[in-house]
């Protein structure tokens, strides 16, 4: 979850979100073991960092971004527009123009 754009109370909010869901990272849950990755959050720049020294990355075509159910509708557009701001173009994403049918 980029931060760049957030407050400070709603900074300190994902990393709390973050870290109370750290303990699903450190085993596999559930009947089909599923193993979770910690949630990334921080600013665009060590957001990037982590994505850079991840060997995994350059090997994929798609990245996904999840969004948390509890959230706020203003939290998630923050959260879009840095990440559609400062990080998917950095990683290679070029946004689409947009075609509008004639009325």
């Amino acid at each position: 979850m980029p931060f760049d754009s957030a407050d400070k109370a709603t900074r300190r909010r994902y990393r709390d979100y973050a870290e109370s869901r750290h303990g699903r990272t450190l085993s596999p849950q559930g009947e089909r073991r599923t193993l979770f990755a910690r949630d990334v959050v921080g600013t665009a720049d060590e957001i990037l960092a982590q994505l850079f020294a991840d060997p995994i990355p350059p090997e994929v075509g798609e990245l996904r971004l999840e969004l948390p159910y509890e959230f706020e509708h203003e939290e998630y557009r923050q959260i879009l527009y840095d990440f559609v701001t400062s990080i998917a173009p950095e990683l290679g994403w070029k946004a689409q123009p947009q075609i509008r049918a004639a009325s």
